[in-house]
């Protein structure tokens, strides 16, 4: 059997590349708005690291993702698509709501858990 001496310096690199994208990956999500409610209505990101958040507004009105501590406040049409992006600092939980009017009396509402680094 021949040795391969540079086999195993190139997994560990390959495996430290993969850490680092399973930890910017856990700083992403999704979070689609149909039938009055968020269908993802709890998400987890890790504080001090970069978070994106795709909205997906599946209905034929309007809605908004409203965050208050982050100063978020991001209207979507109907059927719309948008990204946003903040770095959460402090560790702790944050509601998220829809700001359009009834939407959160209505139960449209959401945590976001920020989990320290």
């Amino acid at each position: 059997m021949k040795k391969r001496p540079f086999s195993l310096p190139l997994l560990l690199i390959l495996a430290c590349l993969l850490a680092a994208c399973d930890r910017a990956a856990a700083n992403e999500a999704t979070i689609e708005m149909e039938a009055m409610r968020f269908q993802q209505d709890e998400i987890t990101v890790n504080a001090g690291q970069p978070v994106t958040l795709r909205l997906v507004n599946r209905d034929g009105y309007a809605h908004a993702f409203d965050m208050d501590d982050f100063d978020i406040h991001t209207p979507l049409a109907a059927n719309e698509t948008r990204e946003i992006s903040f770095t959460p600092e402090k560790p702790g939980q944050y509601t998220f709501y829809c700001g359009s009017p009834g939407h959160h009396a209505a139960g449209m509402v959401g945590t976001l858990i920020v989990t320290p680094e």
